[in-house]
């Protein structure tokens, strides 16, 4: 998606009485699984006659950029209906992340099973194809796992670190009590 291309295209567009309409940007709405998401604003008379902010997201395609421009010049919210191919791109500043579904629970029984199988055709799994080794997949899943092992790693030493200058200030408090004393 071309956003500059996107955006001058939705600064060019005019209401019914030939007035640009103003555009505005933001770098986050919190809702960024939505994609490109556009927020119309109804006009002073729009919002006069009971019109609302309405939030599309997904506006990908020119087709809809298109829609948004004619809709804002037969009035927009409160003085326009929505067109129908907006209908569904519809969303709001609450809307909630769609859930991914679960993965399926395979029992502890099964999990033995598995490993049963594994063991008894010489350390190949089913179809005698063997296993890649620990680390052998350079894939995507590989990558993230990696990365959560560098960020724990990361953490676990700002601890200690953090740790050690805690004793090392407990140790010069105590340095000082004896020069003291």
């Amino acid at each position: 998606m071309d956003h500059k291309a996107q955006l001058a295209r939705l600064g060019a567009i005019e209401d019914h009485s030939g007035r640009t309409v103003p555009v505005r940007t933001s770098k986050c709405l919190g809702i960024c699984f939505e994609a490109d998401v556009v927020v119309v604003q109804p006009s002073g008379e729009g919002r006069a006659a009971g019109g609302r902010p309405v939030w599309l997201g997904r506006v990908t395609e020119d087709e809809l950029l298109e829609a948004v421009d004619d809709w804002i010049f037969d009035g927009g919210p409160g003085l326009a209906p929505l067109p129908a191919v907006l209908a569904g791109h519809v969303t709001s500043k609450d809307a909630k992340k769609p859930k991914k579904g679960k993965k399926p629970k395979h029992s502890k029984a099964a999990k033995k099973e598995r490993r049963k199988a594994g063991k008894g055709s010489g350390g190949k799994g089913p179809e005698g194809a063997s296993r890649p080794e620990k680390g052998a997949d350079k894939g995507r899943a590989g990558s993230e796992k990696s990365d959560k092992a560098k960020k724990k790693a990361e953490k676990k030493a700002k601890k200690a670190k953090k740790a050690e200058k805690k004793a090392r200030k407990k140790a010069r408090k105590e340095a000082e009590g004896a020069g003291r004393g």
